[in-house]
């Protein structure tokens, strides 16, 4: 078992390799994995626990992003507020049955498939709460 974790693991950080995006003033790197590879990672027994990190990775950077812009008075949007007693795999299965209706998604960066189906599944109201821990504490120091 724990053999067949390390090539998964390996085959998505072979699959995770990264890209700069060209013709932007402010180009970040994005990740060459596509909605249609997520999807299929997603619906994979073997995938799942990869496919879990990743939804881990794009939940967690938006609620610390949020945090973020608040510590530093940014009035940086909100693209999603998933509740904290949604399970991994009710959020897994929400994002690969968006996935499944919207063909147009599985040519686009995984990110932006996962961002996209997330904010039209748990679209923010006027006020947001996180339970995150302070993090204007750990930002402070």
């Amino acid at each position: 078992m724990r053999v067949l974790t390390s090539a998964l693991f390996a085959g998505a950080l072979a699959v995770c390799s990264f890209s700069a995006l060209p013709d932007s003033a402010h180009a970040q790197r994005v990740s060459k994995l596509t909605g249609k590879a997520l999807g299929q990672m997603c619906t994979s027994k073997n995938g799942q626990k990869l496919c879990n990190a990743y939804l881990t990775g794009i939940l967690d950077s938006e609620v610390w992003s949020r945090d973020y812009a608040v510590f530093n008075k940014d009035a940086a949007p909100v693209a999603f507020c998933v509740a904290p007693q949604k399970t991994m795999s009710q959020i897994r299965d929400t994002v690969v049955s968006w996935l499944k209706g919207n063909n147009d998604a599985l040519s686009q960066p995984a990110g932006k498939a996962v961002y996209r189906a997330l904010h039209e599944t748990y679209p923010c109201g006027a006020k947001v709460k996180t339970n995150t821990p302070s993090a204007k504490g750990e930002m402070s120091k």
